[in-house]
């Protein structure tokens, strides 16, 4: 499989012994761009080795893209110039320039210099790859495959410092699917746990993009609301039981379901905010059940 390396060049200095050896390279394949925007849209649609810059206008803009893009961050970027002058260099390293590689070229040792930065940055590609999928299988509930426990608390502790320092307000919806031992016992422990997936997964959907489900443990979730005050959390919650009461899940099954809410108060710590949102689920879980007493 071809490796897929991009020479920034604009023609203003003559490369054309270095660009008609690498073209003679097998498995190499060199593509010329001259400027920041076509470098952008090439990523579009091809994965790329390595950088091999000359010292054109927007070859160090280029740098400063790739160093900024969590993507791409760590692909290579050599930089070829012509003015062996001191200021020139620590610049290009300063914005993120791996090597530079001085006029004249020896062409074979920049091969094998290449190679090895190809190497390395493959390597590295899969060491990123093993450690994201680590981090999504300690994360996540076996069960219902969303956010578990430990996450959360990660979440929450990130949460609580941000609002220390910018007070930037965030709430918790802390909700539990009553009956779970009654099911279990009706129906069986399989379709117990199939419930809890489906409810998982509707509410994963359901609530916004920038918000957060976990299951906490059993039947009990927490949903993290990001810049969101009580009552936006309280309108929020209103929503997602009515949705909830009225969905059918697994064998025909309807559920229900009890909510408590609450927002981040100062001198808060992840089990006092969550302790508080707990004795919230408890007082609506007495107020249903006096109600229906009543009733």
């Amino acid at each position: 499989m071809n490796k897929k390396i991009v020479l920034l060049h604009d023609n203003k200095n003559d490369l054309s012994k270095l660009i008609t050896f690498f073209n003679s390279i097998q498995n190499i394949q060199l593509t010329l761009i001259n400027s920041l925007e076509d470098f952008k849209l090439y990523l579009k649609n091809n994965s790329v080795e390595l950088i091999l810059a000359s010292e054109m206008k927007d070859s160090l803009s280029v740098c400063k893209y790739i160093r900024l893009n969590k993507e791409i961050s760590f692909l290579p970027f050599l930089y070829i110039i012509q003015n062996d002058n001191f200021e020139n260099i620590k610049n290009a390293y300063d914005i993120g320039v791996n090597e530079c590689i001085r006029t004249p070229i020896n062409l074979d040792e920049t091969l094998l210099r290449i190679r090895k930065y190809i190497e390395n940055y493959s390597a590295l590609k899969k060491c990123l790859m093993q450690s994201e999928k680590l981090a999504l299988y300690v994360s996540t509930d076996k069960l219902t495959k969303i956010s578990n426990n430990m996450h959360m608390q990660t979440l929450l502790l990130q949460s609580l410092k941000e609002y220390e320092r910018y007070n930037k307000v965030f709430s918790i919806i802390y909700f539990r699917v009553d009956d779970m031992q009654q099911i279990n016992s009706l129906f069986g422990f399989n379709t117990g746990d199939k419930l809890l997936k489906e409810v998982a997964q509707y509410v994963s959907k359901s609530i916004r993009t920038s918000d957060v489900i976990a299951r906490w443990g059993g039947g009990d979730f927490i949903i993290l609301t990001p810049h969101t005050s009580f009552e936006f959390a309280k309108h929020l919650t209103t929503k997602l039981h009515l949705q909830l009461i009225k969905e059918t899940f697994i064998s025909g099954l309807q559920i229900k379901v009890n909510f408590g809410i609450t927002q981040v108060l100062k001198e808060d710590n992840i089990h006092i905010i969550i302790e508080r949102a707990k004795k919230s689920l408890k007082r609506s879980i007495n107020e249903r059940a006096a109600t229906t007493h009543t009733n």
